[in-house]
């Protein structure tokens, strides 16, 4: 088997196949629950899994998948999102996700808008952008608060990203169950040999649930199949890196070579006029010094020759200041 596909002691969580195993199956529920309750900061008592695909209210009207959508016994609807690739709009599609579940929450007929509760936690595998307001670190909570006095509005739709690729914390550097949860999230398929957990029942949990080998066949054919996909797709991507790097490397230097040659023509006018005018000066100005100098000569023989100083002036064309200085 090709050693890129090759599945390692622990999968990958961040595939989407390895992800719904162990946070959207029944028999690993409680690795989702007690990560729900660390995230959000509530005891649930128990959960269950729902469809996680939501249909529009029209024909026309986009389909919104979620990874999990899971329903707590005494609480709120959670949306559980894996999200390897950046997307533009990531934070208005958690607003959509959520804003769908409560539209399809809603009783038929009357109604007073006491919606259940609708928390949206996402795992992103790229920086969370800063427009967004987020905090330091890697793990991030958004509420409906006044944006002045910062009071809550209401806690039934609550956002948190945890960002699983920025995760650069060694496992003793974690401080919280956040922390620890992000280092495995990040690290689990690098591992050879089981890591300490610092006797952690909830992550020997989850290491021994994402072992492959302790996956059904069933399960890890499909992880193996989404590898392959995955290898493919990372050769796609890296072909058309390499071929538009070449092409583009190709093109900037025929527009630098263009562009270089227009400024340099640009540039050789501008030094060509400059230096034309700077020697049209100096002979404009050695040109007026010698008409000047003929005209005084020519002058002084007028005014010997006994002409007035006007009949000089209009003679030579000096003003008749000029050539009363000369008597």
């Amino acid at each position: 088997m090709d050693q890129s596909i090759t599945p390692t002691k622990y999968v990958n969580p961040m595939i989407d196949v390895a992800f719904k195993y162990l946070f959207g199956t029944e028999k690993n529920k409680n690795l989702l629950k007690v990560l729900l309750e660390n995230v959000f900061d509530r005891e649930i008592e128990d959960i269950s899994y729902d469809n996680t695909e939501q249909i529009g209210e029209s024909l026309d009207a986009r389909n919104a998948y979620f990874d999990v959508l899971c329903r707590a016994k005494d609480g709120p609807d959670f949306i559980v999102e894996c999200q390897v690739r950046p997307q533009e709009f990531f934070a208005e599609r958690a607003v959509f996700y959520a804003s769908r579940t409560v539209a399809n929450n809603a009783p038929k007929g009357e109604w007073d808008y006491d919606f259940r509760s609708v928390y949206f936690l996402g795992l992103i595998n790229f920086p969370l952008p800063d427009v967004i307001g987020k905090t330091e670190g890697y793990f991030h909570s958004f509420s409906l608060r006044n944006d002045k006095t910062h009071a809550l509005m209401t806690d039934k739709v609550r956002y948190a990203f945890m960002e699983v690729a920025t995760f650069n914390k060694r496992i003793e550097e974690c401080q919280s169950f956040q922390d620890e949860f992000l280092f495995y999230m990040k690290n689990l398929p690098t591992f050879v040999e089981k890591p300490d957990t610092r006797h952690n029942q909830y992550f020997e949990e989850l290491l021994h649930t994402a072992e492959y080998l302790n996956m059904d066949m069933e399960t890890q054919a499909m992880y193996e199949k989404r590898l392959k996909e995955m290898r493919d797709i990372r050769n796609v991507e890296e072909y058309a890196r390499r071929h538009t790097l070449a092409e583009g490397i190709k093109q900037g230097i025929a527009e630098g070579l263009e562009k270089g040659m227009a400024e340099g023509l640009a540039k050789g006018h501008e030094k060509g006029l400059a230096e034309g005018l700077e020697r049209g000066m100096e002979q404009g100005m050695e040109k007026g010094l010698a008409e000047g100098i003929s005209k005084v000569k020519e002058a002084l023989k007028l005014l010997r020759d006994g002409y007035s100083a006007e009949e000089v002036s209009e003679k030579t064309g000096l003003s008749l200041e000029d050539v009363r200085s000369l008597q």
